[in-house]
């Protein structure tokens, strides 16, 4: 959102609304898709040397599970508080900040629950379903030694 600062009064506070489509934002990821354009909501108020951009972003995104390939939908409400240095300046551009937002809430891996089991490496049996039958045996498997002994001292 690009703000003139000519169109604000220093003191008034002025609601301000938008729709951004994600795509040519470059917010999306292999695992992550924006299903809804993204909603601001807020208000800036105009100082004499500084101005306060303060409100909340809104949207739906798919995600897909990092352990069992999952695919989950969610709605987020991101709230943000920013505060510009105006002095000599037109305008102000806020774009950038508001896409940092979104990609720094964004985890390294989203996992769809605290349990999620994820799938059996072997043959692809979605573990959280029902447990898989697959006949690899812990003495082929390389980290067979590990598995036998996890939680032993």
């Amino acid at each position: 959102m690009k703000i003139r600062l000519a169109d604000y009064k220093p003191g008034v506070l002025t609601e301000v609304r938008a729709d951004y489509d994600p795509k040519p934002l470059d917010l999306e990821f292999v695992d992550l898709k924006y299903t809804k354009p993204l909603h601001l909501e807020g208000e800036i108020e105009k100082g004499i040397d500084t101005l306060v951009f303060r409100g909340a972003l809104t949207g739906k995104i798919a995600r897909v599970c990092g352990r069992c390939l999952r695919a989950a939908e969610d709605a987020f409400h991101r709230p943000f508080e920013f505060y510009y240095e105006i002095k000599g300046k037109e305008y102000v551009e806020t774009l950038e900040d508001l896409r940092e937002i979104l990609i720094l809430d964004h985890p390294i891996s989203f996992i769809c629950r605290p349990g999620c089991k994820g799938l059996c490496p072997h043959c692809g049996m979605k573990l959280n379903e029902k447990p898989c039958r697959c006949s690899v045996l812990p003495e082929n498997n390389p980290f067979g030694k590990i598995r036998l002994t996890r939680g032993k001292p």
